[in-house]
């Protein structure tokens, strides 16, 4: 009897090691994975990245960038004043005064900005990420993004020499992560999935490209 785990979706029923390719099916992906044939005659397989653990980084990332929009309003009031503008609490100055207490602070925000909008980009990624392989005779290309943002790595179906896993490092959790490797050393790196969605695409890439060991 052939077991149906693309419906174990619990982490507390994870298994912790690879299903059987026996028990897998190319035209039956696990939830989240959708396959399909474009109409260039390409395959077409798309990957939801959404994860619940996103919604911690979510919050944080609200709480940051909201104490640091207090003090970048209060920069963009002080530097508006020294170019004559009136805002808020900030009358217009004199054309002569000094602008180097603008400009420090200024310079201190700008890394708190950086580190504000990487954690938007992460929480953007967690709720709307997606990883779209497209495999056809002649080329085949991986995206990896949100929304329409993203880059995408294009190989030769041919040029192909391996598929595999990868050990890494994530949160001082060891995971594997899905490769493919090139006959020039070249290598695509996937982000990290779940264990049932990994191991079918690693099974559906063999199958596609040709490589069933």
């Amino acid at each position: 009897m052939t077991t149906d785990y693309t419906k174990n979706t619990s982490k507390k029923t994870r298994r912790t090691a690879a299903v059987p390719n026996d028990e897998l099916h190319i035209d039956h992906p696990p939830r989240g994975i959708k396959m399909e044939q474009a109409q260039d005659g390409a395959t077409v397989i798309k990957v939801r990245m959404f994860s619940r653990s996103v919604f911690p980084m979510f919050f944080f990332a609200l709480i940051w960038n909201a104490v640091i929009s207090l003090f970048v309003a209060i920069a963009i009031g002080m530097t508006a004043a020294k170019l004559g503008y009136g805002m808020g609490f900030f009358t217009p100055e004199e054309p002569n005064d000094t602008w180097t207490p603008v400009l420090i602070i200024w310079g201190f925000l700008i890394p708190f900005i950086a580190i504000g909008l990487f954690l938007i980009q992460k929480a953007a990624y967690g709720f709307l990420g997606r990883l779209e392989i497209r495999i056809n005779t002649d080329e085949g290309s991986v995206f990896k993004g949100f929304g329409q943002l993203g880059r995408t790595q294009r190989f030769a179906p041919k040029s192909v020499k391996s598929i595999g896993m990868d050990k890494a490092n994530e949160h001082e959790e060891s995971i594997d992560l899905l490769f493919i490797k090139m006959n020039n050393g070249r290598t695509i790196k996937f982000p990290s999935l779940n264990e049932m969605r990994e191991t079918w695409l690693a099974f559906a890439l063999r199958k596609l490209l040709g490589k069933n060991s």
